[in-house]
């Protein structure tokens, strides 16, 4: 059984499941079968003791799909005006716990569990960010004690106790780590240092004049939702107008607008574009990236187009408080790409509503970091 375990959980830490399903949220009717071959993920066939029986697995499977229904439709997050808001990822560990508890040596399961915790983590701040951080710690530790060859959940468990300033647990768990997988520990070490000093970034709302004057330069503006009726928020507008500043200094880049969250039958990478265009922007520097549902996406799918482009400097735009956890995802994706640019940021005040907490930013940031590089536990739920 343990042998079952242990295979299980390298299968799944190998990324053999799931986990770039990025069109099943349009084809409804494949839900059913992505989670059905879902749950055969992280077994060891040879062993039959590992294989709930068709009732439980069946149960399994619709307790989960019923969550990424929820998650992709919007759930309860549609009635708090927010992306996968608390209810949803409360709902979304309640589902997982299920799950476990019907198949106990499902890591994949376990590792569910933690990631709903880190998601509601970031939705707070204070003593309950650390409550919720620490549950999750309390899971990765668990998967690691069936899992003893693992890497995934020691990385989170260092990452996230670095991230809430645990220094004494995350040099405790780096060096046993280092010492059992040390050019995989060494270079997520890179990955979070680069966070770190990303992290000492003050916003600046004034456009640089470094750029180079050419087509190697492009601006990328990240998306921030749309009214009901379609229309730009007051927070998009702010970014929208700092694009065109810069856009002005720099006539011959390109600009990327990204955000593929829709109202009323429309992108906010659309409805950027038209704002664009009725400023005087021509059509034909104007680049829509409109798959993007997060900021975590926002870099992927920017980053691919960059590396089309051949750009080698690029001017980041978007608000104050999302200055950088938006240039930390973007550079983690283009350094996946083997892309090594100069960057600058351009921050708007417009629309900011409240302050950002700074230990909030930090674990978000890293958690976004380790998504971006494939440690990211919800097939299905995010691409």
């Amino acid at each position: 059984m343990s042998k079952s375990i242990s295979k299980a959980g390298s299968l799944f830490q190998q990324g053999k499941g799931l986990s770039k399903l990025l069109s099943l949220r349009k084809c409804p009717w494949l839900i059913a079968v992505a989670m059905a071959a879902w749950a055969g993920i992280g077994f060891a066939a040879e062993h039959a003791v590992a294989w709930a029986d068709p009732a439980t697995q069946d149960q399994v499977v619709q307790l989960l799909q019923t969550v990424i229904q929820d998650h992709w439709n919007g759930g309860e997050a549609k009635s708090l005006g927010v992306t996968n808001g608390a209810g949803s990822a409360t709902n979304i560990e309640a589902a997982f716990r299920k799950a476990s508890k019907l198949m106990p040596y499902r890591l994949d399961l376990r590792f569910g569990i933690a990631s709903a915790l880190m998601m509601q983590a970031i939705q707070t701040n204070g003593p309950q960010l650390k409550l919720k951080v620490r549950d999750a710690l309390r899971e990765y530790r668990e998967i690691e004690s069936l899992d003893t060859n693992g890497f995934a959940a020691p990385m989170l468990y260092v990452a996230y106790t670095r991230a809430i300033g645990d220094t004494n647990a995350s040099d405790a768990a780096l060096k046993e780590l280092l010492a059992l997988h040390p050019r995989g520990t060494s270079e997520y070490l890179q990955r979070l240092d680069s966070v770190d000093r990303i992290l000492q970034i003050t916003p600046q709302e004034r456009p640089q004049n470094l750029m180079p004057k050419d087509n190697h330069h492009a601006i990328i503006v990240l998306g921030a939702g749309l009214e009901t009726n379609g229309l730009a928020k007051a927070k998009l507008i702010g970014r929208l107008e700092q694009c065109l500043r810069v856009a002005r200094m720099y006539r011959r880049a390109p600009i990327i607008l990204t955000g593929g969250n829709q109202k009323a039958g429309v992108t906010e990478a659309y409805v950027m574009s038209l704002w664009c265009r009725q400023k005087g922007i021509s059509r034909k520097r104007l680049i829509l990236e409109d798959r993007a549902r997060d900021t975590v996406e926002n870099a992927l799918f920017s980053s691919a187009i960059l590396q089309r482009l051949g750009v080698t400097h690029v001017t980041l735009v978007t608000s104050s408080s999302h200055v950088r956890r938006g240039l930390a995802d973007l550079e983690q994706a283009c350094l996946q790409r083997g892309l090594h640019l100069e960057y600058a940021t351009l921050a708007a005040r417009k629309g900011e509503t409240k302050n950002l907490d700074e230990e909030q930013e930090r674990v978000g940031i890293y958690r976004d970091v380790m998504r971006l590089s494939g440690l990211w536990s919800f097939p299905g739920l995010q691409r």
